[in-house]
């Protein structure tokens, strides 16, 4: 395994096989591009996914929208893809020829002890959504569809000669799979002088897990049908979103936007034959943004400490409660440059989690829009790109 693509692969390709999806990363390529701010900062094609409210509260004369999107994202803070391509390397010299590779083999032993507590986590998204907004009401329907996945290295070697044992170095991959549909509807008013509008977003979500399983040495052959065969319905639910935005003065908005204030939980048994939960818990966040034509700039704050969607003690560092900051230079309606950064302020997380996450973006207009996005963080890499019309 060379680089990330291999297991960014496998998510992409649970998506495809499984027609489903799960809480991302990130909204969208605007947003993401600014940081994840997007609570009292996004466009008609994107208030579905952020904020229904934003729905109303626009200030160009844009009324029409339609929006494509996918994206895909890897954590891998403890660089488990260089460890497990290190691993194979020294593990199939050491068996090609186990007398006369033997340092070869204590080489891959020592690697694969450095892998424990290490974490991967890759996740992938695709979206769409349409939207018209007049000068009281708006509306929208949207859909998406999530994978996020973690996996870390299990029973490991602690000699030579358990190297060719099959139940050890087992890279165990849990993810959770999600189909959202959902229809928003907002309205704006005049509430003591300043503009307010309120949106709701009703959603039908479809769940399914999948257990992925398999030694480091073989972790890149036949992933797709891994997760095909891995696969677990685990039902629906419906739950709804809300959101508002208000103008503080010409330039500048507060937003507020609560997802899932219908909790829902799963109890299910995974293909280990443990029990396991997954929770979707309400989320909050706070946004203020400053707006105008040239210019914008926006801060968002989790106000709960959200933890991790996936069930295993192994992933309780991957909770979190980020703040993000980022912004917008748009030249002439024709080209957009985007920067932002995230921070996670949640506690318990590993050390790794705590450092900042840079994001980037560009969007063009070439007679429909194309918006592209990349974020990095120590060894993770990801990237969205998007495209639609806007009039």
């Amino acid at each position: 395994m060379k680089d990330y693509k291999r297991i960014l692969s496998a998510v992409i390709a649970s998506i495809v096989v499984s027609s489903a999806d799960a809480a991302s990363s990130s909204i969208e390529a605007r947003s993401l591009g600014m940081g994840n701010v997007h609570v009292a900062t996004a466009d008609i094609a994107t208030a579905p996914f952020a904020n229904p409210g934003m729905l109303a509260f626009q200030r160009s004369r844009d009324d029409f929208s339609l929006l494509l999107g996918v994206g895909a994202f890897l954590m891998d803070q403890g660089g488990v893809v260089d460890k497990i391509s290190d691993y194979q390397t020294a593990y199939d010299n050491f068996v090609s020829d186990p007398a006369g590779n033997l340092d070869e083999g204590q080489k891959a032993v020592a690697i694969a002890q450095s892998l424990e507590g290490d974490i991967i986590a890759p996740d992938a998204s695709a979206l769409f959504s349409t939207g018209f907004s007049g000068e009281k009401w708006a509306f929208a329907v949207s859909a998406r569809a999530d994978a996020v996945a973690a996996g870390t290295v299990t029973n490991i070697s602690q000699s030579v000669t358990e190297l060719n044992d099959p139940t050890k170095n087992i890279l165990e991959l849990e993810g959770v799979l999600t189909n959202e549909i959902g229809a928003s509807l907002a309205r704006n008013f005049q509430f003591f002088g300043r503009k307010l509008a309120v949106g709701v977003k009703p959603k039908y979500v479809k769940v399914d897990n999948i257990h992925l399983s398999e030694s480091i040495s073989t972790i890149d052959t036949d992933l797709g049908d891994l997760i095909d065969n891995s696969s677990n319905d685990l039902g629906d639910y419906t739950t709804v979103d809300i959101g508002a935005v208000m103008g503080l003065t010409e330039h500048t908005q507060i937003g507020l936007v609560a997802t899932n204030l219908i909790s829902h939980k799963v109890n299910y048994v995974t293909s280990s034959g443990v029990p396991a939960t997954l929770t979707f818990d309400t989320q909050a966040r706070l946004g203020l943004a400053y707006r105008s034509n040239l210019l914008t700039i926006g801060i968002d704050l989790d106000l709960l400490e959200n933890d991790a969607l996936l069930t295993s003690q192994s992933f309780e560092a991957l909770k979190s409660q980020f703040v993000s900051m980022g912004g917008e230079f748009n030249l002439f309606d024709f080209m957009q440059f985007r920067l932002g950064a995230q921070k996670n302020l949640a506690s318990g997380i590993v050390e790794a989690a705590k450092d900042p996450l840079y994001t980037a973006g560009l969007g063009f207009w070439f007679g429909f829009n194309l918006d592209l996005a990349i974020v990095t963080q120590n060894d993770s890499l990801g990237g969205f790109l998007q495209s639609g019309f806007r009039f």
